[in-house]
Order: structure tokens, then C-alpha cells, then sequence
């Protein structure tokens, strides 16, 4: 601990300032500015081993440490005029940093900025300048944005070094971590943090280890979403039932349904929307309760999709606004915001009442109508400018309402003792969202190749994901959106297919315009193809249990980066491969019309799941022609038996 403990006396450790902030929000993505007044770097003028003192004319700040094991904590005590703080940590050339929260284009954030606060990932100015670039320059998957306009679903003041320590901040205000020095890393806050933890471990998957014990793990995974695919259906019983028993009829496994718009539908100009209102459309979904239950008799299950939001001038909107559940705008009015052409107004999360409101809504409507698990999608639209009931305030609340936002719907599956069947998927995520959650979702992905928003961007997510303590993850088969020139197609459905086996969860969606993208059944090669995935997902769920099982005891992911495989130099910077638990080794094709992928294995044998070619540790070429993806089982572990004997 000594090492960490003489960062605290270095030159420039300590800056303070006063600042004012502003936040202009525009479906969910944000612009911020920070006016800074006064800002003084202070001197140490006095330390022991638990009091360091730093001062600059009439600034003063102390910071208390507590050492204990291998970890060190800080607590500052400043005057109520400092709401600035900047620590300078130093860092090498050669150091590698993960986390921070979900990364989508780089996993390794040496060199970048990152910004700590949960986003829309996308906005329409991104989809526009896109579709502009590709009319221009043609379609260019690799393209990828300047990281200065990075923003994400998922944000956590955490990272891990390559050097095996981390650092964790219990703040919730908006925060940047600086890595785009070579010699030095800067951590900035908007407000003084509670505290700021360091723990060097023994080597990173330690690190992980120590940081679950301190936010929390994902609640179990029911068994039953191992047993096959969950098929998203939209636009009533025929339609999804029809499609289960095409994949049945092929050779595959379903555990489940998914139809969002089990409450109805919503066409708008960005495609088919869900009805923000969150009781069954029974015109739709007719005699759900009976249907639920004769699926259920059959192994499947049904599940739906809720949100944060309320349409406006719906049953449940109505009834929340009479009750003064909404969240308000300073002129005391429901604070409405706009999705694609409608408007919405947003529960109160803080206030207690409107809480266990909307927790009961969850249990009546949902619970009770028999659904098996929900998408519980949104959590990043909390304007700052708003007016809620805690005291705190909306820009202090902001990151924290995914945590809100997950806890409501857990307390609401275990006050129906339901948290071992009931399977619930969040896209928003802060600190303590994963505690609540059985899976992040990774978000609303492009329906293309595109290392920006496409398949690759899947990869780098789930593995970004896993190094800040989120170690169940995944993402929707095919991807979601439809817009402009995009369109999915079947290379890319299959593709996607192949990948997501090797994860948590096996679950399609059809996109925003379902009538525009390649589906599980709109050809008899797509059909086999899935049905043979889903079969093979099935097969691998004592893998998947023994996986799980890590996790939960050690805190290690799921989807792993190589990282934790291997200290070969290589494996610090792979990010469009992965480990799938201690022995499933998975290069998915990421680039269209390939028929080979070029993979990395550390030293050892490694056996090819299909082929049951044997290679040793280096660089291959590997064929990879469609319905056998590169993957490789690694030899020497309890379960190199089990998998070389799978029928695949």
C-alpha cells in the first residue's frame, strides 16, 4: 500500500475550485459546460499515515485515509464553498485501463477522456450524420467517431489498471477520468465524492473479485433461459406461436417469447413503438392469463417489456399525474419528454409513494398476468433541470436513477417471491444497477458490421461491462436499429447468432422496423441456421451453469477479455475476442462477406469446437464459413470433455 500511499504526496495531487454546471438534454443524450472560478492546485503541508493536509492561500482540504489490507480509503473534508475536486494519479505509457462504464469502440482508454454519466448512446444528429457520410463516402464499417463525443447507457466512476489495482469513486455526480496523458492520469468531480477507493490486487481478476464484494453481484440467472431461445414476436399470439413452432419444427429450443408490445402498439415515424402504457392490450394479446398458462405448460414462458416512461393521456399516466407520482418541471407541470414523435411523462422514482406505485403496477399488471421476465429498458432520461422529491436534486439524482429504476422492479419479483423464476433485463446501469438486474443489456445496437454501433460494438460492451463488476451481459441477435439505409440482413442475423450462443442469454429482436429486417423465419436458411444455434445454446447449459457459478463465487464475468487468461502482452488490447467462462475461447466474424477471422490463443492447446483441429498459442487464420464460427476449447480443464464431445 505504500505505493498508492506516496501518490498522496506528489506535486499536483490536489486541486479544488468552485464551479457551476449546466446540462441541455435532447432525447436522452446531454451537452454539459462547466463554468470554473478559482480554481488552486494545493500543497502538502502536513501527513501521517491516516491525515493528509493540503492548503493553497485559504484553501484547505484533509484527507482522512484508512488502510486495511490491500486497500486504501479517502474522505475529504473541504469548506461548502469548494464543489470541484481534481486528484492526479501517475501512470505509464505502457498502462492499460478498462472500465469506466460501458465502451462500445475502445476497450483499452488509454489516451481517452471519458465522460461518467449515464446517456442515450445515440441521438438523431449521430443517425443523420451517418447516413449523410454513407451517401457520400459510401458504407465504411470501420469509421469510428472522435472519442470526445462518446456517451453511454451504462456509467460507473470506476476502472482497473493493466497494473492490477483499481480505483472507485461513491459519487454521483458527473464525473471525467482523464487518461489521455501518457505519464499521468486526472480524475475530476463535480462534487466533493463520499469517498475514493483504491485496491491493489494480485492480479486483475482479484481486482474483480474485491470490486464485487463492494457493489454487489446479479441476482442468479433462472435456469429455464438457458434452455433455449427467447424469440421476440411482435403483433399477437398467431404471429409469435406460429414462429415458435417453425424453430421447434427445425430442430430448435425456445424457452421463451418476448413480445414488447404486449401492452399494444405505437406506429410512429421511427418505426413500431411500444404503447407506454403498461397494461395488456387484450385486442392484441387476447385471454393472456389462459394462453400464458398453456405455454407455460409446454417449457415456454412469456415475457414483456416496461420502461421508465408514461404516455401522456394514458390510464396509468392519468392516474400517476392525479397522484402527483411525476417527475415535475419547475412550473410544478409533469415534465414531459419526447421519443421519436410522442411525448411522456416520467414516474418519480425518489418519492416513496410513487415507488411502491409503480412497483404495485409491475406486480398487477405484469406479475400477475403471469409474465416470466420483462425488458426494463430506459433509466437515462432524468432531465436535471427537473423537480423531484429528494431533496438532492435532479443533477445529484441523475446517475443513480438506473439504480432507482432496477431496484423497483427486483423489490417488485421478490415481494412475489419470484426472483429465481422471474427474468429481468436492464439497459441503463450506474454503480448498484447489476445488484438488481439478472443482465445488462448492451442497448440499441445498428443493424449493420459497423465497429461504432454494429456486431463488433457488442464485443467491446459486454468486455467493458465485465471489468467494472457487470459480469452478466448481452445483447439483441441482429441488432435494433432500422433507419435511413439500414436494413438487416441474413449474413448479419446469422452472424449475431453465432456470437450470442457462447453468452448468457440467446434472445432476438426484431428492430424498430420489423418489416424491413432479416427474422428468425423470413427464409428456411436463416430458420435452420437459428434453430441450429438455439439447439446448441441449449446443449451448453451445464457450461452455462458452471459459468454462472464462477461468477458468483468469485466475481469473475462471463464473457471475459483475454485479459484474464492470459499477462501475454497481446491480450491487454484484444478487444473483438473473448473468453466465454475458464474454457471457451470465441473470435467472432465481425466484418461482412468474411469467411475467416484472424485469432489470437494464448500459449497452449487449443481445440476448434467444430473442426477438432488442435492449435497451439499465436496468431491463425481460421476459417470460418457460416454455421461454424471460431471457436476454441481449451485443453487441460474439467470441462475440455464435456465441450469436445458437444454435438454442435
Amino acid at each position: 500500500m505504500n505505493d498508492i500511499l506516496n501518490i498522496f504526496t506528489l506535486p499536483g495531487f490536489i486541486a479544488v475550485a468552485k464551479g457551476n454546471a449546466t446540462y441541455a438534454m435532447n432525447r436522452g443524450t446531454f451537452v454539459t459546460k462547466d463554468r470554473i472560478t478559482e480554481k488552486r492546485t494545493l500543497m502538502l503541508i502536513s501527513s501521517n499515515d491516516q491525515k493528509f493536509v493540503y492548503k493553497n492561500g485559504e484553501s484547505e482540504v484533509i484527507m482522512i485515509v484508512q488502510v486495511e489490507d490491500n486497500q486504501v480509503r479517502c474522505t475529504f473534508e473541504c469548506p461548502i464553498e469548494i464543489n470541484r475536486l481534481w486528484l492526479q494519479l501517475p501512470s505509464s505509457k505502457d498502462e492499460g485501463i478498462y472500465g469506466c462504464g460501458e465502451q462500445f469502440t475502445h476497450f483499452n482508454l488509454k489516451g481517452k477522456n471519458v465522460p461518467i454519466w449515464v446517456s442515450e448512446h445515440h441521438s438523431l444528429k449521430k443517425l443523420l450524420t451517418k447516413a449523410i457520410r454513407t451517401k457520400i463516402l459510401g458504407a465504411n464499417n470501420n469509421h469510428i467517431s472522435d472519442y470526445k463525443h462518446h456517451q453511454t447507457y451504462i456509467a460507473q466512476p470506476t476502472f482497473i489498471s493493466s497494473h492490477a489495482w483499481l480505483a472507485h469513486a461513491d459519487t454521483s455526480s458527473y464525473c471525467e477520468f482523464d487518461f489521455s496523458k501518457e505519464n499521468h492520469t486526472k480524475l475530476h468531480f463535480r462534487s466533493i465524492p463520499k469517498s475514493l477507493l483504491f485496491y491493489q490486487g494480485e492480479n486483475i481478476a482479484d481486482c474483480l473479485r474485491f470490486l464485487s464484494e463492494k457493489t454487489g453481484k446479479h441476482p442468479r440467472l433462472p435456469k429455464w433461459v438457458f434452455s433455449g431461445a427467447i424469440v421476440a414476436s411482435q403483433g399477437g399470439w398467431d404471429k409469435a406461436i406460429n414462429l415458435v413452432d417453425q424453430v421447434l419444427e427445425n430442430g430448435g429450443k425456445v424457452s421463451a417469447i418476448w413480445s414488447q408490445d404486449w401492452s399494444g402498439q405505437l406506429i410512429t415515424k421511427f418505426g413500431t413503438q411500444v404503447f407506454w402504457n403498461w397494461q395488456v392490450d387484450n385486442k392484441l394479446y387476447p385471454q393472456s392469463a389462459e394462453r400464458i398458462k398453456e405455454l407455460n405448460a409446454k417449457g415456454i414462458r412469456f415475457l414483456g417489456y416496461i420502461n421508465t416512461f408514461l404516455k401522456e393521456d394514458t390510464v396509468l399516466y392519468s392516474e400517476a399525474k392525479a397522484k402527483n407520482y411525476l417527475v415535475l418541471t419547475q412550473s410544478a407541470e409533469p415534465y414531459l419528454i419526447k421519443s421519436t414523435t410522442f411525448k411522456a411523462g416520467i414516474v418519480d422514482l425518489t418519492n416513496p409513494l410513487a415507488f411502491d406505485w409503480y412497483k404495485k403496477v409491475i406486480q398487477r399488471e405484469m406479475i400477475d398476468l403471469g409474465l416470466s421476465g420483462w425488458m426494463a429498458d430506459f433509466g437515462e432520461y432524468l432531465p436535471t433541470d427537473a423537480v423531484i422529491v429528494d431533496s438532492r436534486g435532479a443533477q445529484e439524482m441523475h446517475n443513480v436513477w438506473p439504480d432507482l429504476w432496477a431496484r423497483c422492479n427486483y423489490e417488485a419479483i421478490v415481494e412475489r417471491k419470484k426472483e429465481h423464476d422471474i427474468f429481468v433485463f436492464n439497459r441503463a446501469g450506474f454503480i448498484h444497477t447489476h445488484a438488481y438486474t439478472h443482465s445488462m443489456w448492451v442497448g440499441d445496437q445498428h443493424v449493420d458490421f459497423s465497429k461504432e454501433y454494429g456486431l463488433p460494438s457488442v464485443i467491446v460492451a459486454m468486455l467493458s461491462l465485465s471489468m467494472i463488476g457487470k459480469g452478466v451481459s448481452h445483447s439483441d441477435i441482429g441488432g435494433y436499429t432500422t433507419i435511413f439505409h439500414m436494413k438487416r440482413s441474413e449474413e448479419l442475423f446469422m452472424r449475431w447468432a453465432e456470437m450470442n450462443v457462447f453468452s448468457p442469454v440467446f434472445r432476438t429482436h426484431e428492430g424498430n422496423r420489423p418489416e424491413s429486417n432479416v427474422q428468425v423465419n423470413s427464409s428456411q436458411k436463416v430458420l435452420k441456421h437459428f434453430s441450429r444455434m438455439s439447439s446448441l445454446f441449449s446443449k451448453l447449459e451445464p457450461y452455462h451453469q458452471h459459468v454462472l457459478d464462477e461468477y458468483q463465487s468469485k466475481g469473475l464475468p462471463l464473457v471475459r477479455p483475454m485479459l484474464l487468461e492470459s499477462s501475454e502482452h497481446e491480450a491487454f488490447d484484444l478487444q473483438y475476442q473473448y473468453m466465454y467462462g475458464d474454457s471457451i475461447l470465441v473470435a467472432p466474424v465481425i466484418e461482412e462477406s468474411a469467411t475467416s477471422v484472424s485469432v489470437w490463443l494464448p500459449k497452449g492447446t487449443w481445440t476448434h469446437l467444430f473442426t477438432k483441429v488442435a492449435r497451439q498459442g499465436g496468431w491463425h487464420l481460421i476459417d470460418a464459413p457460416s454455421g461454424q464460427p471460431a471457436v476454441f476449447i481449451k485443453s487441460d480443464t474439467s470441462w475440455s470433455e464435456f465441450l469436445s464431445n458437444l454435438s454442435v
